[in-house]
């Protein structure tokens, strides 16, 4: 079992509950996992403790951002709470009603309460007029009239306003607009380049335990309070169970998800308080998860190129002794046949003179068949490549060594990609000259450089382009669009309850139904728009350039009209439907970044709208 350490950024409550039940239900047992949660306190931050190796994650803010800045090699893995719990309480009969009041009375407040002070500037409060006071996690300040207000957890604080029958008002960040992640499990880069697969068994062990906490919150809340804390009642932990559900809303986003335009949000907001430059990129902060199978198959690929360049290392060897003991052939033989890579010697019209057998072994033809034949009838398909006699001609012509990549065919009539090298050398008769033909079968090689090319850049479900082509083709079309000064668009598109299928029927049905989407999808768009995968239920279509603002209505009334028809699986018929969000350059964004943000968050007010009709 693998010892992992978890820094909490609280005491234990049901802030951390995913965390209890993964330990509890042997989540992380089956990973191979033994998890310490540490819990912190007043002045102990999680980002030091992780930093420092006390612990390898950690559970932090959206302040993560700042210490990426700063050289701190944070990767966040995932969010937990979609929006923030964060917000000012004052009490009702206090005589503040509204934010600039609030802001002329002594506030007590956390210390990294960015999102809080990026509120108060946003509503035109003037930060430097603040009445700050450090945080001493008593409300009793705030009902004796220390404070005017205090930074509280929505989850928390209010459940002992409401048994002291306080009437409280809360002002929260995204009154203005500012919409901040909750928690958020991060770790290191050196973790995650060191320790790939401890990282995903990690993050997926966690994710499940969340899904459990949630589903079974009565549970784990008895767990809490018998193996970890008594501090809090029953009463104060399903209050807080029940405000955590309502920013989670893991009916409706998946535990976990985070979108990169959110976080490039994020990171604008940070800018407006002048404390991030306005052009800082999220990228390299945010996990990829690194897939195992992919990994394998490169490392392969690298073990197949290090044995090509030994053999071509001993080729080249074979080829010095051959020049050298040309005139002592009989002496040679032994060597020439018995060399690890196929090796022929013909002669200026092409005619076979020698042939090992390693070259018996590629090309399945014996020496007794081959010698004598030419070697364009013998190997090379119909019709000919004209530039392989040519490239022969050279090498005798210039006397130089030479290097081609061609198809051949082996005796079974099996076509094989091989990579040739020709050396020419002196027979001892003025007018006879002749080649040593080096032949390597690299027919595998090039169908794993393939199968790395689609591992790395294709869904392996859907076969669409995976995140990293599509985002890298929306770049390249969008260059396109800036340097020739045209219109392009995207939409977002998400799945509506595609969480429910994959909850209430399996992932296996979730997969059939998300190979569905893909075709439909493909079935929708035009001859030169662009479809890609994402990550989960999310699809991204590219709009290409054009010298007018693109009319999106057909292509996404198309979309729902090929997602309407019901899906039958096996025995079940599900009824399909998706949320589109679109947005245009240049129109409503001039970067990749705000462009995708700005069509998400049009998908998300679309998905909103549809669950609220």
């Amino acid at each position: 079992m693998t010892p992992i350490t978890l820094q909490l950024k609280w005491k234990h409550q049901f802030q951390f509950a995913g965390y209890y039940a993964a330990i509890q239900q042997g989540y992380y047992r089956d990973a191979g996992l033994n998890v310490t949660l540490k819990e912190a306190g007043i002045g102990q931050g999680p980002i030091q403790s992780v930093l420092s190796g006390q612990a390898q994650f950690g559970v932090g803010t959206s302040e993560v951002l700042l210490n990426f800045y700063e050289n701190s090699p944070i990767v966040v893995l995932a969010v937990i709470m979609q929006h923030s719990p964060l917000a000012l309480a004052a009490l009702s009969d206090s005589g503040i009603e509204n934010i600039h009041q609030l802001a002329s009375h002594p506030i007590m407040m956390e210390p990294n309460s960015l999102e809080l002070m990026a509120y108060l500037k946003a509503e035109g409060v003037k930060l430097d007029k603040l009445q700050l006071q450090d945080h001493r996690h008593r409300i009793d300040e705030l009902i004796d009239g220390q404070v005017g207000s205090m930074s509280v957890y929505t989850t928390d604080e209010p459940f002992d306003f409401k048994q002291k029958d306080l009437d409280v008002q809360l002002f929260r960040p995204v009154m203005s607009g500012i919409d901040f992640y909750g928690d958020n499990l991060f770790t290191t880069k050196k973790m995650v380049e060191a320790s790939p697969k401890i990282v995903a068994d990690f993050l997926q062990a966690s994710l499940k335990g969340w899904q459990y906490a949630m589903q079974h919150p009565d549970e784990i809340i008895d767990l809490i309070l018998s193996q970890y804390s008594t501090r809090k009642s029953r009463a104060h932990l399903e209050y807080e169970a029940e405000r955590m559900r309502q920013l989670m809303m893991p009916d409706l986003v998946e535990i976990g998800y985070m979108n990169p335009g959110r976080w490039q949000h994020i990171a604008h907001t940070y800018h407006q308080l002048g404390i991030l430059p306005k052009k800082f990129d999220v990228e390299g902060m945010l996990y990829e998860p690194v897939d195992l199978d992919y990994e394998h198959l490169k490392q392969q690929l690298y073990y197949a190129v290090a044995i090509l360049v030994l053999i071509s290392l001993l080729a080249a060897i074979v080829y010095r002794q051959f020049h050298r003991t040309n005139v002592r052939r009989q002496q040679f033989e032994d060597l020439f046949q018995n060399a690890p890579v196929s090796l022929i010697e013909i002669d200026q019209q092409g005619l076979i003179h020698h042939w090992n057998r390693e070259a018996e072994n590629t090309f399945q033809y014996s020496a007794k068949e081959a010698i004598q034949r030419n070697v364009y009838d013998l190997l090379l398909p119909k019709p000919q490549n004209p530039s392989i006699p040519d490239i022969i001609q050279r090498t005798l012509a210039e006397k130089v060594l030479t290097f081609s990549e061609n198809e051949n065919i082996r005796k079974d009539g099996q076509r094989i990609l091989c990579k040739w090298s020709n050396m020419p050398f002196e027979t001892g008769h003025k007018h006879h000259k002749h080649l040593i033909c080096m032949a390597q079968d690299i027919t595998q090689q090039k169908e794993m450089q393939t199968q790395l090319y689609r591992a790395a850049h294709y869904d392996g479900l859907t076969g669409l382009p995976n995140r990293t082509l599509i985002l890298e083709q929306l770049k390249h079309t969008l260059d396109t669009a800036i340097a020739d000064q045209n219109y392009m668009a995207i939409l977002f598109i998400d799945l509506n309850d595609f969480k429910i299928i994959n909850d209430t029927h399996g992932h296996p049905v979730g997969d059939v139904v998300l190979k569905h989407i893909a075709e439909r999808l493909q079935c929708s768009i035009g001859e030169h728009d662009q479809v890609g995968r994402l990550s989960g239920d999310e699809f991204l279509i590219i709009i290409p350039p054009s010298a007018t603002p693109p009319d999106l209505k057909p292509i996404m009334t198309a979309i729902h009209t090929n997602l309407k028809p019901s899906l039958q699986v096996e025995d079940l018929t599900l009824t399909l439907s998706a949320s589109i969000g679109c947005s245009v350059f240049p129109e409503d964004a001039n970067d990749m970044q705000h462009l995708i943000a700005v069509a998400d968050q049009a998908m998300y007010r679309e998905k909103l709208r549809k669950r609220t009709v």
